[in-house]
């Protein structure tokens, strides 16, 4: 069998290549797709609730829902590129869990001017922080796991410099969360 028939068998019939995924990323691509899902099918069964929700907080009905798709949508296109171990499933998957890092902090930070709404209930400060605290633990975890030599290297990313990888994905976080603020400033 020559070598350019096999080359295009496997790319016509990616099942009979063989992959060396690291379990992590698998596991990873798994709870991307299912995390991303859940949330779609959330904001689909909880449509009115979610805008309810959203008048409560204080942000625009639209906003909210606009951000929850966002997020269900990168859940999932970031665990499927991530399960073909393609170079930008590794990008949306970085960037997913740097968003997350930087939403849980963004909470932390609200938790005491949201105390106002509820009458200042204090006795929710510690579980919060604490809720709060080990999601952005569990989501450096996963980025660090991500930036690891293994990883990048079945996602082919050796050449990229972590710390210029996180530092984008950081900055784009930042800069939606800008943008988020203004859009909702002018929405609401």
């Amino acid at each position: 069998m020559n070598q350019s028939y096999e080359k295009q068998s496997i790319e016509n019939n990616p099942m009979e290549a063989s992959y060396d995924r690291p379990m992590g990323v698998t596991l990873l691509a798994i709870l991307l797709v299912f995390g991303g899902l859940a949330t779609l099918v959330t904001q689909m069964i909880a449509f009115n609730n979610l805008n309810e929700t959203a008048s409560l907080i204080g942000v625009s009905g639209y906003f909210f829902q606009g951000a929850m798709a966002f997020l269900g949508l990168l859940g999932v296109t970031a665990g499927v590129g991530t399960w073909l171990g393609k170079k930008w499933g590794w990008w949306l998957a970085l960037f997913y869990f740097a968003y997350a890092v930087i939403r849980n902090i963004n909470v932390i930070i609200s938790i005491t001017s949201m105390l106002e709404l509820y009458a200042g209930a204090y006795d929710v400060l510690i579980p919060a922080y604490l809720k709060y605290g080990v999601r952005i633990i569990w989501n450096g975890a996963l980025l660090v796991y991500l930036c690891g030599e293994t990883v990048t290297t079945f996602f082919k990313n050796e050449a990229v410099k972590k710390w210029k990888a996180l530092l984008i994905v950081f900055g784009i976080c930042v800069f939606i969360y800008i943008i988020g603020t203004v859009f909702n400033g002018l929405v609401v």
